[in-house]
């Protein structure tokens, strides 16, 4: 007699279990455990705990579910954004449907192995939430409202994931998706309600329920009630629900969504692909062209390429015309995407400081929407750099080639940084505008339009024998910036090229690229708020690693405690990009030895 219920689904056991069991999984717990418990013990006040609500208590319990919630979020796609992609990977997604189950049973035993992992996360953080209660002033409605804050993250978040991977056919897609989704719906909530309220101030209102959509959102009210409402800017506001029932409320209509997108992609047994349809070229001179000229034989439908020169790199020629650059339509779209939205911010910006124009403010967003452009690409690009190619099988093939380890790790990650460096240009606007915030002597003071303008520079280059240094030293920190741009970019894309060398999959290999990526731009800003906590030496390494410090201090003079700070990161970040790179060539070098 066939068992029912969700608990005897083979799906949901086979998943289970394997995910229980896995090496992966109890290294995310322990540290997910590892973190938490540390930073209660940093927070923890010098002077015991407490009958009422201090600001260290207050300081304690934001700090400890903020981090609780971001880890939450961070590790979602590890359990569940591969749930049917990497069926997909191995052939044998159409194989469950050649069994006696049906789909409906498929589609529960992946959606309750994948979402019951995130609850047991959840779970296993209570008894460190409990004793952070300790510090007091902690009644029990707070902590049950920021646990059901909690679960209903992991379960509507989790069924995204599985909604992602269920779309997608790999599972770097999957994982890059999802993270995409989570940061929009985490962070970009906050964006109206910053960018649109004085340009559009009948909206107020709905710009804040917007708001109410983030978690983070939802946790900052529960925590700090009076001062939530002193962020509210219209009358209207106080006609608004209670942001946690909005995020409730959200979270319902997000996991509902998600669920219906899971079970239409799940039911179809196979996600055939697209034939790419290209012209056919006929004509002897447009051929000849289209073959020679560079980039149509990195593009060409006809799969007309030059030969590999004899001195190239030919993991990087290989990388850039078979994997890369196979699809030029999503290289176009993503560049035209980042275009816009880099002008969108900045005419935004400029409207909400319409009024008394801060140079400071559009540098921050100029500096953040850049660094969040890399940190939320580059990893995903190189992280499944080495697993690909085991997954595939073509990495023994690889080891009878006179190919060294070292050159399979510079032609890979120079090939990545080739892709990188195209949606880097394409947010030059945001360059330009900060070259414009500059206030400067060398440029004639007309418009670039103006006929006399370029006989006016043309004057000044000649006449002043100090025009040049007086341009360098006008335009210094754009050019510093741009280096430290490229520095960071190269840093996430060691470290993804890291993970995937060490890891067994490209799963864990692209969710340790953005945990990476998380620690450097969000945890080392941990000295700002417990500048107690951590002596000043300390304090600066950790800020000499995060990129956007580096990068305001450059722009904008931040941080004037620690006055050399984005020369630090200049030095610690080069340190890093050689550790990173040494440990995958020597990774590297002992899978082409041990042949696995």
């Amino acid at each position: 007699m066939k068992e029912s219920g969700s608990f005897f689904n083979p799906i949901f056991r086979r998943e289970f279990t394997s995910l229980a069991r896995a090496w992966k999984t109890k290294i995310v717990c322990v540290s997910f455990l590892a973190v938490l418990g540390g930073m209660l013990l940093m927070l923890w006040p010098s002077g015991g705990v407490q009958s009422i609500v201090t600001e260290s208590s207050r300081q304690i319990f934001s700090m400890f579910f903020s981090v609780d919630l971001a880890l939450i979020l961070l590790m979602t796609p590890a359990f569940a954004a591969s749930a049917i992609t990497s069926e997909r990977e191995r052939g044998t997604y159409g194989a469950l449907f050649s069994t006696l189950l049906s789909p409906w049973e498929i589609l529960t035993g992946k959606l309750f192995s994948s979402v019951l992992l995130l609850i047991l996360l959840v779970i296993l953080s209570l008894p460190i939430a409990a004793v952070c209660a300790l510090t007091g002033g902690v009644d029990a409605l707070f902590m049950g409202k920021v646990i059901v804050l909690l679960f209903a993250t992991a379960i509507s978040y989790g069924i995204l994931s599985l909604a992602c991977s269920s779309i997608v056919t790999r599972t770097t897609t999957a994982v890059l998706l999802n993270y995409i989704l989570v940061l929009i719906l985490s962070g970009g909530t906050f964006l109206p309600s910053v960018l649109l309220t004085k340009l559009l101030p009948s909206g107020t209102a709905l710009f804040q329920l917007i708001r109410s959509f983030s978690a983070f959102d939802a946790l900052f009210f529960l925590l700090y009630p009076d001062s939530y409402k002193l962020t509210l800017n219209s009358t209207e506001s106080s006609f608004l629900p209670n942001p946690f029932t909005v995020f409730l409320l959200f979270s319902l209509f997000l996991g509902v969504v998600s669920l219906i997108v899971f079970s239409l992609f799940v039911r179809k047994p196979e996600l055939y692909r697209r034939r790419r349809k290209g012209e056919v070229f006929t004509g002897r001179k447009q051929a000849i062209r289209r073959k020679l000229t560079f980039p149509f034989y990195l593009m060409d439908p006809l799969k007309r390429k030059k030969p590999i020169g004899r001195f190239a790199n030919p993991v990087f020629v290989a990388e850039m015309r078979s994997k890369l650059f196979s699809n030029p339509q999503f290289i176009v779209r993503s560049v035209c995407v980042i275009f816009i939205a880099s002008l969108v911010l900045l005419t935004l910006t400029a409207l909400q400081l319409s009024e008394e124009i801060q140079a400071s403010a559009v540098r921050a967003a100029a500096v953040l929407f850049q660094i969040g452009i890399v940190a939320l690409i580059a990893p995903g690009l190189s992280s499944s750099l080495i697993t690909d190619e085991i997954d595939r099988g073509t990495f023994a093939a690889l080891r009878m080639t006179d190919i060294t380890p070292l050159t399979l790790i510079l032609g890979k990650l120079k090939a990545t940084f080739s892709y990188a460096f195209i949606f880097i240009a394409s947010s030059v606007f945001i360059l330009l505008a900060m070259a414009y915030l500059e206030p400067q002597t060398v440029f004639p003071d007309v418009s670039v339009a103006d006929p006399g303008f370029w006989e006016a520079l043309s004057e000044k280059v000649r006449n002043d024998p100090e025009w040049w240094s007086k341009f360098f030293e006008t335009y210094r920190s754009i050019f510093l910036w741009v280096i430290l741009l490229l520095l960071s970019t190269m840093t996430f894309l060691s470290a993804g090229l890291f993970a995937s060398s060490i890891a067994k999959n490209t799963t864990s290999a692209t969710v340790m690229s953005y945990a990476f990526a998380a620690f450097l731009c969000i945890v080392t800003f941990l000295p700002v708020p417990l500048q107690a906590k951590f002596s000043k030496s300390f304090a600066a390494f950790l800020l000499s690693l995060n990129p956007v410090a580096a990068a305001m201090q450059l722009t904008d003079g931040a941080f004037p405690l620690y006055p050399d700070l984005w020369q630090r990161y200049f030095v610690t970040a080069v340190l890093l990009n050689l550790a990173l790179l040494g440990g995958a060539v020597a990774r590297v070098y002992r899978l082409f030895r041990s042949g696995s």
